[in-house]
């Protein structure tokens, strides 16, 4: 698993598990599995401030989302709060659960 926290073109922060899509030779997008919205709760607050997870694209089923290399913005290592975070709430979730986060 390579967790990994995502800036996108729409400046929302996504933390998931990351894989490159290739295309021959070159990366042309990313496969998120399990990914997260993710927002400090009160970004004027000093670190380690609290952050709220919101599942991306939370009206759909599928829990691979592809991203076009064309709206990230940058890819870096989530802080390891987030991180810990991040897989604590994807080891509580069930697997096909219909209730709301």
């Amino acid at each position: 698993m390579s967790v990994k926290l995502l800036i996108l073109k729409s400046y929302e922060d996504v933390v998931a598990d990351v894989k490159e899509m290739m295309s021959g030779d070159k990366v042309v997008g990313y496969l998120l599995e399990n990914p997260y919205l993710v927002r400090l709760e009160d970004p004027n607050e000093e670190l380690p401030a609290r952050v709220s997870f919101y599942p991306y694209a939370a009206l759909s089923k599928d829990k691979s989302i592809p991203i076009p290399c064309d709206w990230v913005v940058s890819i870096v290592e989530p802080l390891d709060e987030v991180k810990n975070s991040y897989l604590e709430r994807l080891n509580a979730k069930p697997e096909d659960s219909n209730t709301e986060e």
